[in-house]
């Protein structure tokens, strides 16, 4: 006897779909989100955007296929990875550089600017310590 299993290609469509669907989800949110400060009904919108979220969510975990393969995992992978490096190098040069250039009165940094550097710094604490987890771990 022999198993039925679907086509690739209509797997392949299917997972398109779910994807759109959840992607139009978290679009409409955001969408949402913009007119309902634009109509100043800021609470309106957030509750619309999460709701947004959550549908994007519920759709991914829910679909009877699976949304992402390996090619997804790759290109999460490498955007990541230069996402990660490209703050890095906004991070080693713009929050020395900035202190220097405010110590020598060459000019004033704004408050956005340590905020900023704080955040990065935070992004880069938060990587490590998963990166350690996810040694020990596998």
């Amino acid at each position: 006897m022999s198993e039925h299993t679907a086509p690739a290609t209509t797997r392949l469509s299917t997972r398109k779909r779910y994807k759109r669907i959840a992607y139009g989800l978290l679009g409409a949110g955001i969408l949402a989100l913009w007119i309902a400060i634009a109509l100043d009904r800021f609470v309106l919108g957030v509750a619309l955007y999460w709701a947004g979220g959550l549908g994007m969510g519920l759709v991914q975990r829910f679909s009877p296929v699976d949304l992402y393969d390996e090619r997804d995992s790759t290109i999460e992978r490498e955007a990541g990875h230069y996402t990660m490096k490209l703050f890095a190098y906004v991070f080693i040069l713009g929050a020395p550089g900035g202190l220097v250039l405010a110590e020598s009165d060459v000019l004033t940094l704004p408050g956005e600017f340590y905020g900023a550097m704080w955040t990065l710094f935070a992004v880069f604490v938060a990587y490590g310590a998963f990166v350690i987890y996810y040694k020990y771990r596998l």
